[in-house]
């Protein structure tokens, strides 16, 4: 038995997702390895990947400071990636907190807990039946362009002559 059908046979699993920042100063081409570094600590735990989204290069909200050898550099924009993951019970997702911590191309990172299932948006249409639909046709009768505009006492009486109509 492979350790995924463990995992999904195991009704004890934690599932997680850990959303992350890349430093912008890591090339391009290594954002693969930085990723593969990321897997490693979760395989490490035993951890069975479930869907995960590579790293693309974004612009920050806000810009973040980040501590290399004893000076700060500041970042704007940052690669963004997420792994969503199963453990078993016997797996520390303490160890890979500190994983990630102690890694020095990760700017940001949150874990948290979550379910198995798909949880991206997607649109739903919303059904109506015929039967529940309230809808009135109203008939609109063309004026000549040379009308004079409606005064406002006349505008209040129509409105509530539809208003009546509704109620009744």
């Amino acid at each position: 038995m492979s350790k995924k059908e463990k995992v999904e046979k195991n009704s004890d699993e934690k599932v997680y997702e850990i959303g992350y920042h890349i430093v912008s100063s890591v090339a391009e081409e290594q954002i693969p390895s930085e990723v593969e570094k990321i897997k490693g600590f979760l395989s490490k735990e035993n951890a069975v990947i479930i869907s995960e989204e590579a790293p693309k290069l974004r612009p920050l909200a806000y810009s973040i400071k980040k501590a290399f050898g004893g000076s700060y550099k500041t970042f704007d924009k940052a690669y963004f990636g997420f792994i969503k993951f199963a453990l078993g019970e016997e797996a520390d997702i303490k160890t890979i907190d500190s994983s990630m911590k102690n890694n020095e191309s990760v700017l940001r990172y949150i874990v948290v807990k979550t379910v198995r299932e798909n949880t991206m948006y997607s649109p739903k249409m919303s059904v109506f039946s015929d039967k529940d639909a309230k809808i009135k046709t109203l008939k609109v009768e063309k004026t000549d362009a040379d009308a004079k505009p409606a005064s406002i006492e006349e505008i209040d009486k129509s409105i509530d002559a539809l208003v009546s109509e509704e109620v009744q």
